[in-house]
């Protein structure tokens, strides 16, 4: 049973990990969408505000004033939620059989 239930978590997981500069460590996190229903918009919402956090979390953000350390920080963030996105989409997370554009 127990086995089961973490096969059934570690399905409903992603990893993030993001490469820092070559001086600094690679850092990772997991993110779980276990308890969340997405095909529902408080689910996605919910799900994206913890892909944010956790990315946050594993893209240290440098000084305001460090322009060359701030585009790493932006590059650290975008590959991060592409790499997450394509996790969610290569375990179907995303099979919804409408979306509705406004």
């Amino acid at each position: 049973m127990k086995t089961t239930a973490l096969k059934a978590l570690a399905a409903a997981s992603l990893s993030l990990v993001a490469l820092a500069p070559a001086a600094a460590q690679e850092s990772r996190t997991v993110v779980s969408y276990a308890d969340l229903d997405l095909t529902s918009a408080a689910g996605a919402e919910t799900l994206n505000a913890r892909l944010l956090g956790a990315i946050d979390a594993v893209c240290e953000r440098p000084s305001v004033l460090d322009i060359k350390g701030n585009a790493v920080w932006e590059g650290c963030r975008d590959e991060a939620m592409s790499q997450a996105l394509k996790q969610l989409n290569a375990k179907g997370a995303f099979h919804r059989p409408s979306v509705t554009v406004e």
